[in-house]
């Protein structure tokens, strides 16, 4: 073996992205909510970069055309409440707000203070409550908490006995079972309660009712009773005690649909006006200025213009891509779910002469608010599933829609079979694979016809 140093000459091609490429990528795959994030970011780390808040975080309307040649899109219209004015208004708005909600342990702290419950025992309840999992249960032994809590094994069982009679009921039960349990007290059928959640639980989940009412001596029609009652129990007694609301979704872009024509706007207002601060633009460009204040400003204002670029093209890429969509599932906008149509983002990015990854990006995490509601721009793509032309009523959204209209006006005693729902389909004119049809049927969270099939009267 030999080793010797050579000079040689070497051609190559390399793709390479600048870092404005980059950024411009990174900010077009972020969806509003995302953005606004990442400005604040932007806004903290570079001094040269401000912005000037909107007055009102609204969706951007259309710019105005002149008053002689504006014509009525029907966004103001779309956009107004029912009833414009007056109380109803006001209630319309607060109605959409979402309201705090309590946790559960100011809620038990407001019993126990009603109550009047001695102090001591005030305060184990609450630690008990402070160690219940999300479900509002109590998973573990009362021992284990009083020698990790090194407190007295009486008193918590004395708390755990109180914690149980709170509201709401079920807290504190050691499993879902009891929980539910715990809500029946004083319930006359609560033996045969009892028996039915703690032994036959599996043969009502594969919809063995017969068979569960033999066990019980009941009959059909009085085991659907039991549990027709049953259906207002809750496993999970503290559901609905979270830490604070969910923040309601907020749109990418508004469509709506008038006078034959698509109409989009995207949600413009809620984003900050970037710009370049003038004045640190002056001291970078002063020579006056000492060198190592000019090596500092240089590259945040470089930064600061790259990054007003990429929110500009991430808008305009975005509503380019929202329109060609839109446009392609007008038939939506006008009939609803049932009427959309199969497409590929290959055949958006042909009609706009862009890559189809750059498609990819620009829905990703986007939504479009319409008359019809909220959805997600991807739902609209669903890679042309159908053999044949794509046509009207074909998409995976559409699909889904009948699947669901054909199961809920279905015969429920002999419910539709997967093999049934594929011929229902080929009558409307949609073939379809049975494994499809199972597919979107789970996906819709529909279960099997076994256990969709009802006995007796109800």
């Amino acid at each position: 073996m030999s080793l010797d140093l050579r000079l040689g000459l070497r051609q190559e091609q390399r793709l390479a992205l600048l870092p404005q490429m980059l950024q411009s990528i990174e900010v077009l795959q972020l969806a509003t909510t995302d953005l606004l994030q990442f400005l604040d970011q932007e806004l903290q780390q570079n001094e040269t970069l401000e912005a000037v808040s909107p007055p009102e975080a609204e969706p951007a309307e259309p710019p105005p055309a002149p008053i002689a040649e504006r014509e009525d899109s029907g966004w103001d219209e779309w956009r107004r409440p029912a009833d414009d004015g007056g109380e109803d208004s006001k209630i319309a708005f607060l109605a959409n707000v979402p309201a705090r909600t309590e946790s559960l342990v100011e809620f038990v702290r407001q019993q126990l203070a009603f109550r009047q419950v001695p102090a001591l025992l005030a305060d184990a309840v609450v630690t008990l409550t402070e160690h219940l999992d999300a479900r509002g249960l109590l998973p573990f032994d009362i021992d284990e908490l009083a020698e990790q809590l090194d407190a007295p094994i009486e008193l918590l069982l004395q708390a755990h006995d109180l914690l149980r009679t709170l509201e709401p009921r079920g807290i504190g039960a050691r499993d879902p079972v009891e929980a539910m349990l715990l809500q029946c007290n004083g319930d006359p059928d609560l033996p045969v309660i009892e028996q039915l959640l703690r032994e036959h639980l599996d043969a009502l989940g594969r919809n063995k009712l017969p068979d569960v009412a033999r066990a019980l001596r009941l009959s059909v029609d009085d085991l659907q009773g039991l549990l027709q009652r049953l259906r207002g129990l809750n496993p999970r007694p503290a559901a609905g005690f979270d830490d604070g609301a969910d923040q309601p979704l907020r749109p990418d872009a508004f469509v709506w649909f008038h006078d034959g024509a698509v109409h989009v706007t995207l949600d413009d207002a809620s984003l900050p006006d970037l710009q370049v601060n003038a004045e640190y633009q002056a001291l970078a460009a002063d020579r006056a200025t000492a060198r190592e204040v000019r090596d500092y400003l240089r590259p945040k204002l470089r930064s600061a213009r790259d990054l007003i670029e990429a929110v500009q093209q991430r808008q305009a890429t975005l509503l380019r891509v929202t329109e060609a969509v839109m446009r392609e599932q007008r038939p939506f906008l006008q009939k609803g779910r049932t009427a959309i149509r199969p497409l590929r983002m290959s055949d958006i990015a042909e009609q706009l002469g862009i890559h189809t990854s750059t498609v990819s990006r620009a829905i990703a995490g986007k939504h479009v608010q319409t008359d019809r509601g909220v959805f997600r721009l991807r739902d609209f793509f669903d890679g042309s599933r159908i053999d044949s032309a794509p046509s009207e009523g074909q998409g995976r959204m559409a699909i889904g829609e009948q699947i669901g209209e054909l199961v809920a006006t279905e015969n429920k005693a002999a419910p539709l079979s997967d093999d049934d729902l594929v011929a229902k389909l080929q009558q409307r004119g949609i073939q379809c694979a049975r494994r499809t049809v199972t597919k979107y049927r789970k996906q819709l969270g529909i279960p099997s016809s076994y256990l969709r099939r009802k006995f007796g009267d109800l």
